[in-house]
Parts: C-alpha cells; structure tokens; sequence
C-alpha cells in the first residue's frame, strides 16, 4: 500500500508551523499544506524550505480564518468589516440556496478572488506552484466547486479529486472528538485509531490520512477550536507504534509528487 500522510495547516501560527515540520523530520508526515493569508507566513515558509525536496508542500484555500488577503471591500459576504474571515458556521450559514442565486453568486465569486490570491501568494513566497490544492474552507458544494475549478486552471492535484478516484481509500478522522473542548482533545487517540486500522485502509492501493499535527501557541486559541488535538496528532505521527505499523505492513509512505501524473485533471 501506498500511504499519503498530511498534515494541515501550516503556518496558521508558529507553533503549528514548528509541529509540522517535527513531523517531517521525526514522523510520517509527507505533505502539510500553508496558510498563505497569515501574517507570519513569509517567516514560517523560510523554515520549511530546506525540507521541500523531501515533501510535497501544497496550500490550503482558507476562508474562515485569519485575515483575508484581499480585504472587507472586496470581500464582503466573506469578511467582518475589519477583513478577518467569518467563521466556518457564519460563512456555511450563508452559503446555501435559501440566500438567493444573486447572493450565492457573489459568494462564489468572493471565494474565487480570494482563494486565487492565496495561490498567487504561495507562488510569490516559494517560488513554483502548490504541489497540491487542499481545501480548509468551510465544506460546502461551492468551496469544493471553486477549489475543483483552480486545481483544473493551475494543473494541479486537488485533494478532493485524488479521495474521488477508486483506488485511494481516506481513513477518515474517527479519532477526533468533534465540538470538545481542549481537554476532551487531549483524550483523543488517534495511535489506536490508525494502528488499529479503524480507517480500514490497509487492503487498498493507496491511503490517505489527514492530521493536524503542531505544538499550540496563544495565537491558536484565538483562531480555531482545533487546539490540543494538533500534539496528540504530533504525537501519534511520530510514535514508535504508528512507525512499527508503518513498517510491519510494507506500506511505503509518499507525498502528493509521487501521484501518477495523469490524476492531474
């Protein structure tokens, strides 16, 4: 079995930024993703760039944390009026049919914009186009569309078009304790979860599991209620169990770059 690990995230702050790239150098990790509208971003790709030969470094299109690139005026069925993203449920909320055509239009738009500018951004700080297009954004049919549609422009793999094909098997995120606070993460085993094959992934030709590994700063706290979980990812993707299961089942780890070329679509 080939085995796509990603982490997500990067660069959303520092610490998350630090934990990914321990992932690399001491876990399984072969893909994180960068958030290329935070503020500290330029800092955070410096610290991953001795590392890109060995990963795939791909974006994540986010319109629900942070600070938008292109601003309220812009952006304003996306943003608060200081040009920070609405929140995943604010942004979902709006996002549907029973707003009206016109509306879901602009919204459309909007994230067309912005997550182009995200690209365009990436682009200018690494220097080469996303090795993948992952999409962070708040999970409606016109995130993906819109997502779908700048992979196709750009040429470039699309998570959700690589979990669409028949041979890749996604494990899924069963460990997480979706709503629970901090301390409810920290109980969280996502170990068990994958050397236990609970994703049942091992019988396919290839797999894919997506993490959110990174060490938690301030700045985590005020952005995402994904906080402590992102350790106990760490901790898994870098733990002698998950290694040994790794190696006991002859899976051989890959990034997004390893990807039959042809899948590009």
């Amino acid at each position: 079995m080939k085995l796509l690990v990603q982490s997500d995230d990067y660069g959303i702050t520092r610490a998350v930024a630090q934990g990914c790239l321990h992932g690399i150098k001491h876990g399984i990790v072969r893909n994180t993703g960068m958030f290329a509208n935070m503020p500290w971003i330029e800092e955070c790709v410096e610290w991953i760039r001795p590392y890109l030969d060995q990963i795939a470094f791909g974006i994540d299109l986010n319109a629900s944390t942070g600070p938008s690139i292109l601003g309220h005026e812009k952006l304003p069925t996306l943003t608060h009026e200081d040009g920070t993203f609405l929140g995943s449920r604010e942004n979902r909320a709006l996002d549907t049919e029973e707003n009206g055509h016109d509306h879901l239009k602009e919204h459309r738009d909007e994230l067309y914009a912005e997550f182009k500018a995200q690209i365009e951004r990436y682009i200018e700080l690494v220097g080469h186009k996303p090795d993948y297009i992952h999409n962070h954004a708040y999970g409606t049919n016109t995130t993906d569309e819109v997502t779908r549609t700048l992979a196709k422009e750009y040429g470039i793999l699309c998570s959700v078009g690589v979990m669409d094909r028949p041979e890749v098997k996604e494990a899924g995120m069963g460990w997480y304790v979706y709503g629970g606070g901090p301390e409810a993460q920290l109980g969280e085993k996502p170990i068990e979860y994958i050397t236990q094959d609970k994703g049942n992934i091992l019988n396919s030709e290839y797999a894919y599991i997506v993490s959110h590994c990174g060490y938690a700063d301030a700045e985590l706290f005020g952005l995402t209620s994904f906080t402590l979980c992102r350790p106990k990812d760490l901790e898994c993707m870098c733990s002698e169990e998950v290694k040994n299961w790794v190696k006991e089942n002859n899976i051989e780890l890959i990034s997004f770059n390893d990807l039959p070329k042809d899948w590009v679509k």
